[in-house]
């Protein structure tokens, strides 16, 4: 959990100095959005041995239940046969980028998390889509996505 705290909080200062340094706000969040990207394409690749080849919706659960913990986040899932709803209830992401007063503007981690999210996903089956439907950093009280195959 310390090293966690220590990758996100790097990475929350990391972004802030780069605001403070005056580069671009869109090459900041494409490069963010990109990063994220990797990282899910590595987790699915990572997960699809755990998982299996016939991938439903129970496996996208196990899945993300596995990246949430790693990435500390907290959250409420239900299930229906083709959909999984999440609502992110904590996220040590957005609450670095708060204590430390980024600016709602440059607070990526909504768009990163879809990037992560979908390269994940599609890593484990080309057909899953991931799709964030509220955000805390566009002022909801929770995150909240549905993921479906």
């Amino acid at each position: 959990k310390q090293r966690l705290q220590v990758l996100v909080n790097a990475y929350t200062l990391f972004t802030k100095n780069l605001m403070e340094e005056g580069v671009d706000r869109e090459k900041v969040k494409r490069a963010s959005d990109k990063t994220w990207a990797i990282l899910g394409q590595q987790a699915g690749a990572q997960l699809k041995p755990l998982v299996g080849e016939n991938i439903n919706i129970e496996a996208l659960q196990q899945a993300g239940a596995i990246a949430e913990t790693v990435h500390g986040i907290e959250v409420n899932t239900k299930t229906t046969e083709n959909e999984l709803k999440t609502e992110f209830i904590s996220c040590p992401w957005h609450d670095a980028l708060t204590a430390l007063d980024v600016p709602k503007d440059w607070r990526f981690c909504a768009s990163g998390h879809v990037a992560f999210a979908e390269s994940m996903y599609n890593g484990l089956d080309p057909k899953a889509t991931f799709i964030l439907s509220q955000n805390m950093p566009a002022g909801d009280q929770i995150c909240e996505a549905s993921t479906s195959i």
